[in-house]
């Protein structure tokens, strides 16, 4: 048996200590350290490496695969093996990722949340003050009407399925705690010096812009007014400023 093959043979024994005692004299313990680490590195590091890429990225098309499924056609509408066809997977796969649809579900809205809150936070730091975070966020709403619908309705659909889903209310808890917490950082930290709210806490107001933004949207999205629906986004910026 040769050094390399005694290295492979000590590295994947369950007693490498004993395996490691029968090395050649001629093999010091300084070779031994750099044979063993670049056995690893060349052998198995990378496969190791490609193994977890390949996963992520199957992974990835999953959830963009999900997300397209489910917000065109909804959470009750679409099935595991209708996800697991259109990305291409088998079903048995897509189980070994998510091991059922809410669990799918909750990860999609998870990826989709990261992207929303980002998206809100950077337009509301483009403002100088509270009067144009306000119209800024207004403006981010009509915008995420006309060209991403998808997200809206994603979003509705999980607040829906939320009243009778225990893990999904936590999760939407959580999404409009941040939500929150971001308009009252930009918007109305300095709440307490208009004469308007005087008695009411900044999250208070906080909650009732979002309330407004969020509400509206559902309106327009359903096509009910959507004319005035898209008004009254204007109007809740007109009277929230």
């Amino acid at each position: 048996m040769n050094e390399l093959s005694i290295i492979i043979k000590a590295l994947l024994s369950k007693n490498s200590t004993a395996d490691i005692m029968f090395l050649p004299d001629r093999l010091t313990k300084a070779a031994y350290c750099v044979k063993i680490r670049t056995v690893v590195r060349t052998n198995f590091g990378g496969v190791a490496m490609q193994r977890k890429t390949n996963k992520e990225d199957t992974s990835v098309k999953i959830l963009n695969t999900a997300f397209e499924c489910l917000s065109a056609n909804g959470y009750a509408n679409v099935s595991m093996r209708d996800i697991a066809d259109k990305a291409g997977v088998a079903l048995s796969q897509l189980a070994y990722y998510y091991k059922n649809k809410e669990k799918l579900f909750s990860e999609v809205i998870n990826m989709m949340m990261d992207q929303y809150l980002s998206e809100i936070e950077a337009t509301l730091k483009t403002a100088s003050n509270a009067k144009d975070s306000l119209a800024s966020l207004v403006r981010y709403f009509r915008e995420l009407i006309r060209n991403n619908p998808k997200l809206l309705r994603l979003f509705i659909d999980f607040t829906a399925q939320a009243l009778w889903v225990t893990s999904f209310r936590e999760q939407l808890d959580k999404l409009f705690y941040r939500l929150t917490e971001l308009i009252e950082r930009n918007l109305v930290m300095d709440i307490r010096t208009d004469k308007r709210y005087m008695g009411y806490s900044s999250r208070s107001a906080a909650k009732l812009i979002l309330g407004a933004l969020y509400g509206t949207s559902i309106q327009i999205l359903l096509g009910y007014d959507r004319d005035d629906s898209l008004e009254s986004l204007l109007l809740a910026e007109n009277l929230l400023s």
